[in-house]
């Protein structure tokens, strides 16, 4: 009889030992997706819309960025950026930029991660980053940057300064110190942003947000 009871014990232990991992191991395997859109204003005018989707899976990021702008100006061009970048534990693993003029690829930008270091290819150059990066531009929209000191910014390949200037808000500064961009969270989710450029403000509001 003791044997028998023995028996039971060791049997259930496993059983419960078994369950455990499988359901251990179908919640840390759920993938989940976020997707956003916003749409762009330059000087007060609806100029295109900015759609990002990322998928997050065991400690894995992957993000897509796609922007869709027509500027008409002296005369009127369409700017494509298709943007797509892989974190792995919370580092910077790749990132690829590509540049879309009037639907003609226009430039390209390859970030990737060899060690404790990145190799930063470009059509004019070559370069290498030093510095392990946890925290780039693809990041902003799901991700708020609480604590955070510096951005990486994948289009232009540069690390900037970033600095949380009042609650929920954040500026990014060039290199002189002067305000880039400034960014508005609710809950974690980026809902609005105020970005300089050569051509006049921009600004992002966010239109559309899925949880899946």
């Amino acid at each position: 009889m003791a044997i028998t009871q023995q028996g039971n014990i060791d049997f259930k232990t496993i059983l419960v030992l078994l369950l455990g991992i499988l359901f251990f191991t179908s919640v840390s395997a759920k993938t989940e997706e976020l997707t956003t859109k916003y749409n762009i204003q330059m000087l007060g005018v609806s100029i295109g819309e900015f759609s990002v989707t990322q998928t997050s899976k065991n400690g894995n990021v992957n993000i897509e960025a796609i922007t869709d702008v027509k500027v008409n100006l002296l005369f009127s061009y369409r700017i494509k950026y298709v943007q797509k970048t892989v974190y792995k534990q919370d580092i910077l693993q790749s990132s690829h930029v590509e540049t879309y003029k009037n639907g003609q690829l226009n430039s390209t930008i390859w970030l990737k991660r060899e060690k404790d270091s990145y190799l930063l290819i470009s059509e004019k150059d070559t370069s290498v980053i030093h510095d392990l990066i946890r925290y780039s531009g693809s990041l902003i929209y799901f991700n708020e940057p609480k604590g955070i000191k510096k951005i990486y910014k994948e289009r232009s390949a540069e690390m900037r300064p970033l600095e949380e200037v009042d609650e929920h808000t954040y500026i990014i500064k060039d290199k002189k110190g002067r305000e880039l961009n400034r960014y508005f969270y609710e809950n974690g989710i980026l809902q609005s942003a105020k970005m300089r450029h050569t051509l006049g403000s921009l600004e992002l509001n966010q239109i559309a947000e899925q949880h899946k």
